[in-house]
């Protein structure tokens, strides 16, 4: 059964034919800034399980730290969607978990970088958490 995502406006899409391999949240200050929240929830599938991607904005955000990354994002609402990141995850397309039609199907398998959750933030559910990256 395909897995579908969307943006806020439902403009850009995603479809992926199998359930992602694992789903993460991540509390650096990268994605805290990025989400503007304290983190961000991400789906994680190999880009073989992509079926169809409409229109997005190819953003190239120029990251040392993460050379390669593309964003893509809705040019009428800004919804981050999906992006792929070569340098950490080669072969995969991330997936905001938030976009995703059904997003309490699937359960956390870690959290990362909780070094910068904020304080008043309670740990999420998740079978393993990382103070930093793995």
């Amino acid at each position: 059964m395909p897995i579908t995502a969307r943006c806020a406006c439902k403009t850009v899409s995603i479809e992926l034919a199998s359930n992602p391999l694992r789903c993460f949240v991540c509390h650096c200050d990268y994605c805290q800034r990025m989400t503007g929240s304290v983190g961000n929830a991400v789906a994680v599938f190999p880009e073989t399980d992509v079926v169809t991607m409409s229109d997005a904005l190819e953003l190239d955000p120029q990251m040392p730290k993460w050379p390669g990354v593309k964003r893509y994002l809705c040019t009428k609402c800004y919804s981050n969607v999906h992006w792929v990141n070569p340098k950490a995850y080669p072969g995969m397309r991330l997936v905001s978990l938030g976009c995703l039609d059904d997003p309490s199907a699937f359960k956390l398998s870690s959290t990362v970088q909780n070094q910068h959750r904020p304080t008043w933030c309670p740990e999420l559910d998740a079978p393993k958490t990382f103070e930093a990256y793995p």
